[in-house]
């Protein structure tokens, strides 16, 4: 009982076409502006693309409306 190690239910060749579909998938559902659960995002970089956002409409003299969410 001390050697007790993970089985793979999928067979090997089954495995290359599932991570490819998770990749296509994952980047087609996911939002750019997403940046929770996300490998390789912080909050520093949602911080500067949200502030990034809003300088580049307050140089084009855009009218920057509030958004509210229900």
């Amino acid at each position: 009982m001390a050697n007790n190690k993970p089985i793979s239910l999928l067979p090997a060749f089954s495995k290359v076409p599932e991570r490819a579909m998770y990749c296509r998938l994952n980047q087609h559902f996911l939002a750019t502006e997403q940046y929770g659960f996300r490998k390789g995002l912080s909050t520093e970089q949602a911080t500067f693309s949200l502030t990034d956002n809003i300088l580049m409409a307050w140089n084009k003299k855009l009218m920057l409306v509030e958004s509210s969410v229900t």
